[in-house]
C-alpha cells in the first residue's frame, strides 16, 4: 500500500465531524422512556381547610357586624330631587339667607370708568381704560389698589378679549363685562 492509497481510503476530518454530530445530535434526541410524566395536584392546606367551616359559622365576638355593600348603597342618597332648582349654600342657614342671595344687587362697572379700547402686542391682550383723572392699559391680572391705579381697590381684571373688544373685570365672586 502506497501513501497515497492510505490518504484516499481513509476518512476526511470534515466526513468524521460530521458523523460525530450526527451521533451526538441522535443520543441527545433519543427519548428514555415512552411514559409522559406525571401531573400531580397538590392537597390544600390544612388552614384553609379549616378556614372554610369558620366562615360558615358565625362566631360570638360581642362585635357589631358590618353593613352588607347593599345596606351601605341603600343608605346613600344618590342625585337630587329637583336638577334644575337652585344648588344651596352650605352656610345658607334658613329661608332669609336664601333671600338675601337671590336679591343680591348686580355687578356694574364703577363709576368714573370708561373703556375705550383693545390692544394686542407680543401676544399679550391689554385694554384701554380711565378711572378718574387717570388713564392707561389694564393686562388680565391686574388688581385694583394692589397693581394699578386704574381700578377701584378690590376690583381685578378677570379676561380681555380682543377679537370681541370686551372686558370682563370681577370683585369678589361676581364679573361684569364691558364692550366696546
Amino acid at each position: 500500500m502506497t501513501a497515497s492509497e492510505i490518504l484516499s481510503n481513509s476518512p476526511r476530518p470534515d466526513r468524521l465531524l460530521l458523523g460525530s454530530l450526527l451521533a451526538l445530535l441522535l443520543s441527545a434526541c433519543g427519548g428514555g422512556g415512552d411514559a409522559p410524566p406525571e401531573a400531580s395536584t397538590p392537597a390544600p392546606p390544612p388552614a384553609a381547610q379549616a378556614a372554610s367551616p369558620a366562615a360558615d359559622t358565625p362566631q360570638s365576638t360581642g362585635l357589631t357586624p358590618l353593613p352588607t355593600p347593599n345596606e351601605v348603597l341603600a343608605s346613600v342618597k344618590i342625585g337630587r330631587d329637583d336638577p334644575f332648582a337652585a344648588i344651596p349654600s352650605p352656610s345658607s342657614g334658613g329661608a332669609a339667607a336664601r333671600r338675601g342671595a337671590t336679591t343680591q344687587a348686580r355687578l356694574t362697572l364703577p363709576p368714573a370708568f370708561r373703556f375705550s379700547g383693545v390692544i394686542r402686542s407680543g401676544g399679550a391682550s391689554q385694554a384701554i381704560v380711565e378711572y378718574g383723572a387717570t388713564s392707561g392699559a389694564l393686562s388680565v391680572g391686574d388688581r385694583g389698589g394692589r397693581t394699578t391705579d386704574l381700578l377701584p381697590s378690590g376690583w381685578t381684571v378677570a379676561a380681555i378679549n380682543v377679537d370681541r373688544g370686551q372686558l370682563t373685570l370681577r370683585q369678589g365672586k361676581q364679573t361684569v363685562s364691558a364692550e366696546l
